[in-house]
């Protein structure tokens, strides 16, 4: 099963997208640039690790597709893990809930049958859930720089 979560925000539809879209460095970490359309492109770097997205479906203020187009991804002593988002699609879907703001995010290609599943999961649940909510919530998120 596909890595999901879910969180409910007091932003509105409008800086939920944004935060996702043109904000990553604010709640998770440096970007190499900024994307406005389908087929942009941006990196991701935390140290040695690196991932690439290209942008596969853009609808603002509704959804958002990223594809991990080249990974690299180095963690401690965790063997094999470099390649496993390769191709994986980071899907974010932001809808109205009473007034609020719901972002269903699902990582297709990240399942427990892979190495990087543990580090993985723990990293999402903490960026999504706690930094990217707070970002939204209050303006400060906790983002990884080095």
């Amino acid at each position: 099963m596909d890595y999901k979560n879910l969180i409910v925000t007091s932003a509105n539809k409008k800086d939920s997208f944004y935060a996702i879209a043109n904000k990553v460095d604010k709640w998770w970490g440096k970007t190499d640039s900024q994307i406005s359309k389908i087929d942009d492109e941006f990196s991701l770097k935390f140290g040695d690790t690196e991932w690439r997205f290209k942008i596969k479906e853009y609808l603002p203020f509704e959804k958002i597709t990223w594809l991990c187009i080249k990974a690299n991804h180095v963690h401690g002593n965790l063997a094999d893990i470099e390649k496993e988002w390769l191709n994986s699609e980071l899907h974010w879907n932001i809808l109205d809930d009473n007034g609020k703001t719901k972002i269903s995010f699902t990582h297709k290609g990240l399942t427990p049958d892979l190495n990087c599943y543990e580090v993985c999961e723990a990293g999402w649940n903490f960026f999504i859930s706690k930094s990217l909510k707070n970002y939204l919530d209050s303006g400060e998120g906790n983002p990884h720089f080095e």
